[in-house]
């Protein structure tokens, strides 16, 4: 009876293990997410590992990973992404995160997601406890008045008096020295600006965004060079049109700053589509289709041209005017000169 049993077990359990590895053999992706301790001590780090499991020569997008996996939750580093071959056709990519938190609490980190040939896999959701350090207010307070005073000696004032009297000195000599220098020194010369220098941002931009498009770079395979000087010339016009320092901004907190701003409310989603497809390019290492690059210098034009300072776009309606009068005067003079 127990022999019998016994094969009914091992039947079982080998048919449970049949049924539970079907997924991987036919294929399925499989990911993961876990992390090294869900709970830490406020300012301690501790790391997330990644794990993905697929067939070889599938197209794959990896998480996108910015400055913070949730709020209170900020990404420290983020490793290169690392293949390992299963056999059979299967890989193994894995990536680890490395975060903190300066605020106590509990916070849930949302799922990580990866587009494999168009279709979306979700890791579970982790969970991260941050424990306040405590300060220990029960120890006593340390009693000094048992410490006496150092005996005077009058030798070492004289000295401390002598070196201040000599610092003195060499800072007011320092004093007369720069002065006379700057009294003297030639008038610089006047600073010289170049024609482009003097354009408009609005204009500069759009010069640039033209340079970009014919130096054809995403056509010959430099698609993330292609996005980096888009991107360089989209935060140079934001800080010179809005005067936001975007150059040292990431892609979050400039969408955020230019929510705020009505003149740029209606369009921030151009902006958001290729900020947001700069960054998978560059740290995803995704290609992009054709479309998608022709469409990001698009929405770039489109975005300068929709946020162009009003009093560039008067000075620009002026000159047409100008150039019209111009115009129809000279028609009147050879009108004049035919009659004659």
């Amino acid at each position: 009876m127990k022999s019998i049993y016994g094969i009914l077990l091992k039947s079982f359990i080998a048919v449970a293990a049949l049924f539970t590895a079907l997924p991987v053999l036919a294929g399925d992706a499989v990911v993961r997410a876990r992390m090294d301790s869900a709970s830490i001590w406020m300012g301690e780090q501790t790391r997330i590992h990644l794990e993905l499991v697929q067939d070889k020569d599938k197209m794959i997008s990896m998480p996108v990973l910015r400055d913070t996996l949730t709020t209170g939750v900020e990404i420290l580093s983020v490793s290169e992404p690392d293949t390992v071959s299963l056999g059979n056709d299967r890989i193994q990519i894995n990536q680890d995160i490395l975060v903190t938190s300066f605020d106590s609490g509990f916070y849930y980190i949302p799922p990580f997601r990866y587009i494999i040939n168009n279709d979306t896999f979700s890791t579970e959701t982790l969970s991260l406890k941050v424990i306040p350090v405590e300060v220990d207010t029960t120890q006593a307070a340390l009693d000094i008045k048992d410490v006496q005073a150092p005996p005077f000696v009058l030798l070492d004032y004289i000295s401390d008096t002598a070196l201040t009297i000599i610092g003195i000195i060499i800072l007011l000599a320092l004093i007369i020295i720069v002065y006379f220098y700057y009294r003297k020194r030639k008038k610089p010369a006047e600073e010289v600006f170049s024609p482009e220098d003097l354009l408009p941002p609005h204009e500069r931009a759009l010069k640039a965004l033209e340079t970009l498009k014919e130096n054809k770079l995403w056509q010959n395979g430099q698609e993330k060079e292609y996005y980096t000087q888009l991107t360089d010339i989209l935060r140079e016009y934001i800080d010179d049109r809005f005067h936001i320092n975007a150059m040292e901004m990431t892609s979050s907190q400039i969408l955020s700053v230019l929510r705020s701003n009505k003149e740029t409310k209606a369009v921030d989603n151009q902006l958001k589509q290729i900020l947001e497809m700069a960054d998978f390019v560059k740290f995803a290492k995704m290609r992009p289709l054709p479309d998608d690059n022709e469409a990001s210098m698009r929405d770039a034009i489109s975005f300068v041209e929709e946020t162009k300072a009003v009093e560039e776009v008067v000075a620009e309606d002026q000159k047409e005017k100008d150039k019209r009068s111009e115009e129809d005067l000279s028609k009147t003079d050879s009108d004049k000169k035919n009659e004659l």
